[in-house]
C-alpha cells in the first residue's frame, strides 16, 4: 500500500538513514510551531498513528515506497523566512509491513489453535451421539466401543421373523452372516480430521448415525434360500363337492414365491432396527381357476343339479332320483381355467333301477355263482346276455339337460345294451382255485346262537367280489332284525356277557375277516374282540356290531373272488374261490404284556356271573404277500386283549 507521510518540523527529502531502514519506521516528533497539513480531498481514510504524530493517508495498495510530494505550509503563529524552502514530507516508515506481520501472527496463532483442536478431538465422539438407537453420549471411544459391541452384537443373535403372507420363519442374522463392525463404526466417528464441521460436531454437536455392518453375501443368500423353501406356498386350487344334496364350494387361494435376492437385500438393510418382523419380497402365484370362475360354476351348473329331486322317464315307466343321489354321482374337475362337471352314468342307472326295479335292463354281464350246496358247491360262469335298458351316456346327457329346466324331468329311450363283461371274458378269469380256507368250532349247546350262525353264513355264501371292488359284511348281513332271520342270543358288551339280537354272528365276522386276510385282500375295516375266545385265530379275527363295527376288504387281484361259507354240526367253514394271484404267508408271535382280571358288578337283567380268571395279553401277527416273485412290504397287526373279568350280578 502506498503511503505519504507529512511531518511538521522535518526537512523535505529523504535522508541516508531513511534509505537504509527497511523494517522499522522512525518516530515523528511533533512541533508546537507547526500547523498540520490537511489531507488531500481524495484521501479515503485518515488514521492517527504514534500518539500525536501527523495523520497518515492511504492512497493505493502498492507496497513500494514513493517520493514525498511537496506541500504548502500555512503559517499560524510565527512568520516564516521567505527565502527558506518549503517543508517536504518525511519518507514512509514501512507501516504496511507491520500490519502484515501482525495479521500473519494472528493467522499463525489461529492455525495453531485449530490444529490443537483437531488433535485434541481425534479421539472424541460428538457430545450427543446415537448409533442404531444406542446412546454413546459423553462416552470415550473405548467405553463407546464396549457398549456398542455389547448391545449391537447381541442383536445379531436374536431371531427375527421373516414373513411371507400368513407364513413366518425365524432367522438369526448371525446365521445369515450378518453382524456389526464396531471398530469400523467408531473409526468413522473418530480419528484425526481437518474438517471444521467434524471438529465442531465433536465439541458442540450431536449425531445419529448407522453402524458399519459385516456381511457374508453367500451365507446370507443361502439362509434366505433355505427359509424360502418353507415360506414359498403353492396356489391352492378351488373345489366344489356335493354332500347330502348340497354343493359345498372351497375358494381358491393365491400362492407366494419368495424373491431371494430382493429379500436378502431387505433383510440386510432392516435387521439392525427391525421390530422383530421383516416381510419377505414375494411374487404372487395365481391358481389356474379364478374365484370368479368357481362362483359362476357353482351358480350356473352345480346348484341347479341338486336343486331338488329329478324324474327319469323311459317313455312308459318313471323313477325319481333324489338330490343326494344326483350329488353322489357327480364329480367336479378342472379343464384349463374352468371347472367341469361329470356324472357317473352307471351309478345313475343303478339308482334308477333301485328306485324302480321294473326299469332294469333285461340284459346282464357275465358273472360267477356258486353251484351246489355246502362244501360241495363250486363257482361256475353265468353267461352274459343282451337286452334293452337305459344307456348310461344317454342318461347323463338327459340329467344335465333337465337340471336347467323347471320340471326337472330327464327323458331317455331304451336301447339294446351290450354287456360290459362278456361270457368269453368271464371264462378267462380262471377263478376256480381255492385261495383261502378256515374252519372254526362253535358251541353246539347254544341252539339259538347256532341259528344266527346259519342265517349269517347263508347271507355271505356266494358273495362275488369283482376286481377292485369291496366286500362289505354289513351289506351282506342286512338289518339285524327278527324279520331278517336273526335271534336274540349271547354277546359280550363292555366286557360283560349279556344278550342281544344276532348274538353269535361275530363268528361269521371272524370268518369273513379271514376270507380277505388269507386271500391277500386289502383290509379296510375290522376290530378284534375285547377279549380272546379260543375258538378264533388269536390276533386274526374281528367282531361285528351293527352300525358301529364292520368288516370290509378290497379285492386287489385281476379276477373276481367268490366267498363260500356254510355251517356243519360243529364248525363254521369258509373257502374263497378265485385266481391264484397272491402267495400269502402269515406268522403269529408269542403272547406278551399279560394283564390280570378285574372284578366288576353288573345290574343288567341278562347278566351272567363269571369267574374264569383268564389273563389279558398282547400279540403280533405278520402277513407277507408275494406276487410273481415280488414281495410286498411286510404287514404287522398288533392286538391287545383284556383279561376276562370276574363278574358279579345284581
Amino acid at each position: 500500500m502506498r503511503r505519504t507521510v507529512v511531518s511538521e518540523n522535518q526537512p523535505a527529502g529523504p535522508t541516508p538513514g531513511d534509505a537504509e531502514d527497511k523494517t522499522t519506521p522512525q518516530p515523528v516528533t511533533p512541533s508546537e510551531a507547526a500547523t498540520p497539513i490537511a489531507p488531500p480531498p481524495e484521501s479515503p481514510r485518515v488514521s492517527p498513528q504514534n500518539g500525536d504524530a501527523a495523520p497518515v493517508t492511504e492512497l493505493d495498495q502498492d507496497p513500494a515506497p514513493t517520493a514525498v510530494q511537496p506541500a504548502v505550509l500555512a503559517a499560524t503563529s510565527a512568520p516564516t523566512d521567505p527565502e527558506e524552502p518549503a517543508v517536504a514530507a518525511a519518507p514512509k516508515r514501512r507501516k504496511g509491513k507491520a500490519v502484515a506481520w501482525t495479521i500473519c501472527g494472528v493467522v499463525v496463532l489461529a492455525g495453531a489453535v485449530y490444529a490443537g483442536a483437531a488433535f485434541l478431538t481425534q479421539d472424541k465422539l460428538p457430545s450427543q451421539l446415537t448409533v442404531e438407537g444406542v446412546s454413546l453420549s459423553g462416552l470415550s471411544a473405548a467405553d463407546a466401543r464396549t457398549k456398542l459391541a455389547t448391545e449391537l452384537e447381541s442383536r445379531s443373535d436374536k431371531a427375527l421373523q421373516l414373513t411371507a403372507g400368513e407364513q413366518s420363519l425365524a432367522v438369526k442374522p448371525s446365521d445369515a452372516g450378518l453382524g456389526v463392525d464396531v471398530d469400523a463404526t467408531l473409526d468413522h466417528l473418530t480419528g484425526f480430521s481437518w474438517d471444521p464441521q467434524v471438529i465442531s460436531s465433536r465439541i458442540f454437536g450431536s449425531s445419529e448415525t448407522s453402524a458399519v455392518q459385516k456381511s457374508d453375501p453367500a451365507k446370507l443368500t443361502s439362509a434366505i434360500e433355505t427359509a424360502a423353501k418353507d415360506l414359498d406356498s403353492k396356489p391352492v386350487e378351488g373345489n366344489l363337492t356335493f354332500a347330502q344334496g348340497k354343493a359345498s364350494q372351497t375358494a381358491p387361494k393365491d400362492g407366494l414365491t419368495v424373491d431371494v435376492e430382493a429379500t436378502a437385500k431387505a433383510f440386510k438393510t432392516q435387521w439392525l432396527h427391525s421390530d422383530g418382523k421383516i416381510p419377505a419380497t414375494t411374487t404372487v402365484a395365481a391358481p389356474k381357476v379364478s374365484a370368479q370362475a368357481w362362483d359362476d360354476f357353482a351358480k350356473n351348473t352345480a346348484a341347479p343339479l341338486v336343486a331338488g329331486p329329478m324324474t327319469v322317464s323311459d317313455g312308459s315307466k318313471t323313477a325319481t332320483i333324489t338330490a343326494a343321489k344326483l350329488g353322489d354321482a357327480a364329480t367336479v374337475s378342472t379343464e384349463g381355467d374352468k371347472p367341469a362337471l361329470s356324472l357317473d352314468g352307471e351309478k345313475l342307472v343303478t339308482d334308477v333301477v333301485k328306485a324302480n326295479p321294473a326299469m332294469k335292463s333285461s340284459g346282464q354281464d357275465a358273472t360267477l355263482k356258486l353251484e351246489g350246496s355246502g362244501g360241495s358247491a363250486k363257482p361256475v360262469v353265468v353267461p352274459a346276455k343282451e337286452g334293452k335298458g337305459i344307456d348310461a351316456k344317454d342318461l347323463v346327457a338327459a340329467v344335465q339337460k333337465a337340471s336347467a329346466t323347471t320340471d326337472r324331468t330327464a327323458t331317455v329311450e331304451l336301447k339294446v345294451t351290450a354287456p360290459t363283461v362278456t361270457t368269453a371274458q368271464a371264462q378267462k378269469w380262471n377263478a376256480d382255485k381255492v385261495v383261502a380256507k378256515l374252519s372254526t368250532i362253535y358251541p353246539t349247546y347254544d341252539s339259538v346262537r347256532t341259528k344266527n350262525l346259519r342265517t349269517g353264513a347263508a347271507k355271505v355264501n356266494g358273495t362275488v367280489v369283482l376286481p377292485g371292488q369291496e366286500f362289505n359284511l354289513a351289506k351282506e348281513f342286512g338289518a339285524i332284525t327278527a324279520e331278517n332271520g336273526y335271534y336274540s342270543s349271547g354277546v359280550v358288551e363292555n366286557g360283560v356277557s349279556t344278550k342281544a339280537m344276532g348274538g353269535g354272528i361275530s363268528q361269521i365276522a371272524t370268518m369273513s375277516y379271514n376270507a380277505g386276510f388269507l386271500s391277500g385282500a386289502e383290509m379296510l375295516q375290522y376290530k378284534a374282540h375285547s377279549r380272546w375266545f379260543d375258538r378264533y385265530p388269536v390276533g386274526q379275527e374281528s367282531t361285528y356290531w351293527e352300525g358301529q363295527i364292520n368288516v370290509r376288504w378290497k379285492n386287489t387281484t385281476d379276477a373276481p373272488v367268490v366267498v363260500q361259507m356254510w355251517v356243519t354240526d360243529s364248525h363254521v367253514k369258509m373257502q374263497v374261490w378265485g385266481k391264484q394271484y397272491w402267495d400269502v404267508k402269515t406268522k403269529t408271535g408269542a403272547k406278551y404284556a399279560f394283564t390280570s382280571p378285574r372284578t366288576i358288578k353288573s345290574n343288567a337283567a341278562s347278566c351272567t356271573p363269571e369267574s374264569t380268571g383268564k389273563q389279558g395279553f398282547s400279540i403280533k401277527v405278520t402277513r407277507q404277500l408275494t406276487h410273481n416273485g415280488e414281495a410286498k412290504p411286510l404287514e404287522t397287526y398288533n392286538t391287545t386283549y383284556g383279561a376276562w373279568p370276574n363278574v358279579s350280578c345284581g
